[in-house]
Order: C-alpha cells, then structure tokens, then sequence
C-alpha cells in the first residue's frame, strides 16, 4: 500500500513520513479514526515506508521486494489481527485462520468496513472479537525472530474488539516489546478500549477525507463527472467505504428508504401482525445489518429536520428519496427529536451487545408509535 493511493489525509501522511526520517518511530501507536477515512490503509502504507528497501523522501518504492510482498500481504514479517467468530470448522478462531479471506477482502477494499468483513466470513449473525488464544498466538510468533525486515509488525484491525482477557495477555508486550517490534492498533472506537491499552500507545488522530479531495479522488478513479461524484460524497458523507458501497448498490440503498418507511408506517399504525412479519425478517439480517439500519434510521431523523428546518438541499438523499421522506418529516417536530435519535441509539447499543432483536425491535417500534403520536 503506497501513500499515493491513500485519499487526502496529507498532514498525518507527511507526520508518518517524518517519523521514519527522524529515527521517532513509537513502538505501539493507535491510529484512530472514522470507517471509510482510510485508517487501515494509512497503517499499512506505514509499515511499507518503514520496511521500503528503496524509499524516497515521501512514499515507498512499491517495486522491491519487500513492496511486492506487501502489495500482496504476504510480507513475513508483518501479522494482522482482526475480528473472527467461530463457523463450522473453526471453534477456536485466530486470525490465522482466515489470512486468505482477509487478503482478498483487503487487496478487494483496503477501505473495507466491518459489514463487509463479516458478510466475507458468513458471520452476519455473530459478533466479531479477538480472544486470549488470539493474543497467545500473537506472543508465539512476537518469539521468533524476524526473517526479512528490521522490524516486525503486529497491525491489529479494530483493537475494540479484543476481550478484556485478550487485551490484558498483550498488555505487558504493547508495554515493552522485544526490540524491532512495532504494534498498531486501528480503532474506529478508541473509547471502547481499555484505558490500560491506550494509556501505553502513541494516538495518531485521523479525521475524515476532505469533501473537495473525495470528490476529486472518486471522478477520476470511478470516471465520474464532477457533479455526480459530488453527489455521491454527498450522500456517503464522505465515507469513501459507503461511496464504493452506493456506487454498487443503488437499488439497494432505495429499497432501504422504503424499507425504514415502511416500518414507520407499520409503527404509527401499530399493526400488531405486519410489524411482527417486518420484525422477523429483520432478525434474520444479522446484527451488522441491523446495527447500519438503526443507524440510518438516526440519518434519517437528521433529514427530517433538514427538510422541516432548514435548506433541502443539504439532505443527503436523491430528489425522489427527499419526496418520500418529506412525508414522514411531519411527524418529526422540536418536541420529539432528541427522543427519536435517543430511542435509535439505545436499541443500537443493545443490538451490538448481543441482545435479543426481536425483543428490542418490537420494544422500539412500541416506543416510536408513542412518539410518532406525540407530535
């Protein structure tokens, strides 16, 4: 991964690049940042530059060895750990255990989300996590020496998701690792790791790609024009992930506007049967999907009062989205606001906490038919 195919994020680029000139390179460093920001990328366009037999004053060769390796992420010395879940074969998951699928997704989607990850493993239903024997397997191969670069290098994808048990193994180690061992650590949520961990990293803030250089970077990668680049940026909200996601699946994004009115409707009505039906099917999703749709269900409430307060065109929707949306925005007012995006963040938390989603489904849409009435 070279910085030249990173989106923007020049200043935290040119950081990175100093600190391998300047001999500063912190030996555990916690690269945070917003999904579709290219956190991941930057990581990995990191520890190239660091292991570049050629480099040059700003990025890496991308020709030798070690870059080929890289390109293909294969590079002996560099060992990445991510979310898994038990499947069929597996009851113990690693990482190692799914280095094929997690080389193909990242070569596919350096900028890959977790839904895309999950939907990759065919774990839609379960809760993605790092365990004490993924950290075990992390001190066996930190024991052994490195075989090509100077260094070596752990890059933990969404650290969040290490258990307490498995946080707590590594602590000692992200603490005083051998020599020539370098740790980083990706997070979307930073605040969800222990305190313990992030006392003991270097915080490299990465803020989302700058709307002006997304539009430009997606016009040429994608051939778009301006104006629709534009829009796309627009509606992903500069989320370069949701911008590859709309680019291939617009009817899909459609069906999702329909789909949350649907619900709406089925919520004001309170039709006891059909909301039971909606329901059903969406257990059946998986708590990804579930968690992005109580998520835009709080985009949605944002759109709403756009339209009732403020410029249309500001709304992150298409002209016929806007039309069907408008509708619906009547029921949204300055009195049930807060308690509308309240009620989506709440059932959002117990859904990632692996709660029951039908119950919390059904107790949310009793919830909302309060508000709805309570204009």
């Amino acid at each position: 991964m070279l910085f030249s195919d990173i989106i923007g994020q020049h200043a935290v680029k040119e950081r990175l690049v100093r600190t391998v000139h300047e001999q500063r390179i912190s030996h555990a460093q916690l690269f945070a940042g917003p999904s579709g920001a290219g956190v991941l990328p930057l990581a990995v366009a990191y520890a190239q530059y660091i292991t570049c037999e050629n480099r040059s004053d700003k990025d890496s060769c991308g020709v030798c060895p070690a870059c080929v390796k890289f390109a293909k992420l294969v590079h002996p010395d560099v060992h990445f750990t991510y979310p898994v879940a038990t499947v069929r074969d597996v009851k113990k998951p690693t990482s190692i255990d799914f280095v094929q699928t997690w080389r193909e997704c990242f070569i596919a989607n350096p900028y890959l989300d977790l839904n895309e990850w999950y939907q990759a493993l065919g774990i839609e239903n379960k809760q993605g996590f790092m365990s004490v024997e993924e950290s075990a397997d992390i001190l066996k191969r930190l024991s052994l020496k490195t075989f090509e670069s100077e260094y070596k290098f752990v890059i933990i994808w969404l650290a969040e998701k290490m258990r307490a048990d498995a946080a707590n193994k590594l602590l000692k180690m992200i603490e005083e690792p051998p020599q020539k061992t370098l740790f980083l650590l990706i997070s979307e949520n930073p605040d969800q790791l222990l305190q313990t961990i992030r006392s003991r990293t270097q915080l490299v803030r990465i803020n989302r790609i700058d709307d002006k250089e997304m539009v430009e970077a997606v016009a040429q990668r994608h051939d778009l024009a301006w104006n629709k680049a534009n829009a796309l940026v627009h509606l992903a909200d500069s989320n370069y992930s949701q911008v590859l996601h709309l680019l291939g699946n617009s009817e899909e994004n459609s069906i999702m506007v329909q789909d949350f009115l649907e619900w709406m409707r089925l919520c004001f009505q309170l039709k006891m049967d059909d909301l039971l039906v909606w329901i059903e099917d969406m257990a059946k999703t998986g708590r990804e999907h579930q968690k992005n749709f109580l998520h835009y269900g709080t985009q949605m409430v944002r759109e709403c009062v756009i339209h009732n307060f403020a410029d249309v065109g500001m709304m992150k929707l298409s002209k016929d989205e806007q039309a069907e949306v408008g509708r619906f925005a009547a029921y949204i007012t300055q009195n049930n606001i807060y308690r509308f995006v309240e009620e989506f963040n709440k059932a959002y938390f117990h859904i990632e906490r692996n709660g029951n989603p039908k119950i919390i489904l059904m107790d949310l849409s009793i919830r909302l038919n309060r508000l709805l009435h309570s204009r």
